[in-house]
C-alpha cells in the first residue's frame, strides 16, 4: 500500500535521528505518518482530470510540544517536505504551488496530540516559469535559485546516472530565467545544444542524460 511505503520512508528519514534526542511523548514520525492521510483527504481534481494535492500544511501542536519542537523545526520541515514530494510523485499528484509546512501552537490542545490542516494554495508567482518532466510532473521555479542534481538535498533530485551530484542551477534574475550548468561531468543540453549558461524561453527542452524537461512560463 502507498501509505505503508511512505510511512517506511518517513521512519528511515526522521525516526532514526530524532528518536535518539527527542524525549516528548509525541514523536516527529507520528506527524509524518499522518500527512499522507491529510493529502488524500484534501485533494481536488483539476480541469484536466488530474488529482491536485494540497501543498500547504499547518501542524497544530500543544504549547508544550511546540516548545520542544523549536530546536528541530527547520530540519523537520525539510525532511517532511522531501517525504511529501516523494509521496506525491508515487501517487501521480499534481501541485499548483510550492510545498509549505508550518507549525502552530494551539493553546487549548492537550499535550501529545496534534492536528494537520492541509489546503491547496496556488502561488501567485507561477508565471515566473516551471519545468515539466516526461511523466507530466511539474516543478514551479519559485525560488531565486533552484538546484538540480543527484544529491538528495537538491531542489530537483535527478535519478539519472549521467547527472552530477550538483549538476545545475536555475536562476531567476531581473532579465529572465537562466539555466546554469555547474561544471557537470556529462554536461547539459538545451534544444540539443551543449550549454554552460542559457536564457530559458518557452518550449525549451532541457536534457541531462536521458532525463528531459520542458520549460514554460504558462500552462
Amino acid at each position: 500500500m502507498a501509505n505503508n511505503r511512505i510511512e517506511n520512508l518517513l521512519e528511515s528519514i526522521i525516526e532514526g535521528f530524532f528518536a535518539r534526542i527527542f524525549k516528548s511523548n509525541l514523536r516527529p514520525v507520528e506527524i509524518g505518518k499522518r500527512i499522507p492521510r491529510a493529502i488524500d483527504a484534501n485533494r481536488s481534481v483539476g480541469v484536466d482530470g488530474k488529482l491536485i494535492a494540497p501543498n500547504y500544511f499547518v501542524i497544530k501542536l500543544s504549547t508544550d510540544d511546540n516548545k520542544k519542537f523549536l530546536d528541530i523545526q527547520k530540519t523537520l520541515k525539510y525532511d517532511l517536505g522531501e517525504a511529501v514530494k516523494q509521496y506525491l510523485t508515487k501517487e501521480n499528484y499534481k501541485l499548483v504551488g510550492a510545498i509549505h509546512i508550518e507549525f502552530e501552537t494551539d493553546k487549548d490542545r492537550p499535550i501529545g496530540t496534534f492536528e494537520i490542516v492541509a489546503a491547496i494554495q496556488e502561488d501567485k508567482e507561477r508565471s515566473k516559469g516551471f519545468l515539466k518532466d516526461e511523466s507530466g510532473q511539474i516543478t514551479y521555479l519559485l525560488s531565486q535559485v533552484t538546484t538540480l542534481g543527484r544529491h538528495p538535498r537538491c531542489d530537483i533530485v535527478l535519478n539519472e546516472k549521467a547527472a552530477s551530484r550538483h549538476h545545475a542551477e536555475i536562476h531567476r534574475k531581473n532579465n529572465g530565467i537562466f539555466f546554469i550548468d555547474k561544471n557537470s561531468t556529462n554536461g547539459t543540453y538545451v534544444n540539443d545544444q551543449l550549454i554552460s549558461e542559457h536564457h530559458l524561453v518557452d518550449n525549451d527542452q532541457i536534457r541531462i542524460g536521458n532525463t528531459i524537461f520542458s520549460f514554460n512560463t504558462h500552462e
